[in-house]
């Protein structure tokens, strides 16, 4: 098959569909990974895994039990 042949119509129409689905895929995915991303911070700040811990201290509060 030779790929440097001009498209008819009809491939030129396919190329132009599967790229919007491309783009329309990537998009959303984008969109639905930004809103995940942002619900797992909340859910870090609120069990507060992003605080910063003193590791010192939890080691001598667990050699005084």
């Amino acid at each position: 098959m030779d790929y440097n042949s001009p498209k008819t119509e009809r491939q030129q129409k396919a190329v132009k569909q599967a790229r919007k689905i491309f783009l329309l895929l990537l998009a959303s995915g984008l969109f639905i990974g930004v809103i995940v991303s942002i619900g797992v911070i909340k859910l870090m700040n609120y069990f507060g895994l992003t605080e910063k811990t003193n590791q010192i201290e939890i080691f001598q509060e667990k050699l005084n039990q």
